[in-house]
């Protein structure tokens, strides 16, 4: 399932590509920041471009799981990237790691990509498989030339307590004024997605900025998923898109 605003409320559309508003662009830098679903998210964004026919580069300026198929380039080679862009097929590219994650090449390569004219999806964000975080001082590790940048929370989160369902919950518990023991409630979810300190931190005023609210897996977190939209659109803000099974019968946290 995947919807978003259209007309003051949230629609079925046909595709995440769609519900983003992507074929506006030739070839968004797409960056994802968060929890919650982060890789779903961005494995069904580069199989919506594949089946298209379109390549996509999938990379990470920190670290992320490897593919679980498709073309992998392990090493900063641009020859073999070009090779592999030619199947019009996902190419995803890091150095491998031993724990099954890959993690960043220099920020050049991510410049030699940036005029291939291909679409690029980043993850920008760790969150140990928990559902919704609050950045700390490092974080994300988002890259200037991003021009539009997802921030992803896992609806499962709300309803628990801060300690069980942020990544670093007393970031998290300082930041929206609560203790660890509290509970995590929709209002808090609508804070952290519009706050420059959250999931906005680092973005520049010229990325294009929307919310997933990834996990509305039953009839009660649809109910708090489009609660939690409602409370953004009483803010102004309408780029929220609401998802579930992205990824069919492989689902991935983070």
């Amino acid at each position: 399932m995947i919807r978003s605003y259209e007309n003051s409320r949230l629609i079925e559309t046909e595709s995440l590509k769609s519900a983003l508003t992507l074929a506006r662009f030739d070839a968004p830098i797409i960056s994802v920041v968060g929890a919650g679903g982060k890789t779903t998210v961005i494995r069904k964004l580069a199989r919506e471009y594949e089946e298209e026919g379109q390549p996509v580069i999938v990379t990470t300026t920190t670290h992320m799981w490897q593919p679980d198929g498709g073309f992998y380039l392990r090493s900063p080679d641009l020859e073999l990237l070009y090779q592999m862009l030619k199947h019009k097929r996902q190419v995803w590219a890091g150095y491998p790691e031993q724990d099954g994650k890959m993690s960043a090449f220099p920020e050049a390569f991510l410049e030699a990509v940036r005029m291939l004219a291909v679409p690029v999806i980043i993850e920008a964000d760790g969150a140990k498989g928990l559902p919704v975080k609050v950045p700390v001082a490092h974080e994300p590790v988002l890259w200037g030339k991003t021009m539009v940048l997802l921030g992803v929370a896992g609806l499962d989160a709300v309803g628990g307590q801060i300690k069980d369902v942020c990544h670093h919950p007393e970031q998290a518990s300082r930041f929206l004024g609560k203790c660890v023991e509290d509970i995590l409630e929709c209002e808090d979810i609508v804070k952290i997605g519009l706050s420059d300190m959250g999931m906005k931190k680092s973005m520049d005023p010229f990325m294009k900025f929307y919310v997933v609210l990834n996990k509305a897996d039953d009839a009660q977190r649809i109910c708090i998923g489009e609660r939690i939209a409602g409370l953004f659109a009483g803010k102004g803000f309408y780029n929220v898109v609401l998802t579930s099974g992205l990824g069919g019968s492989y689902e991935c946290t983070d």
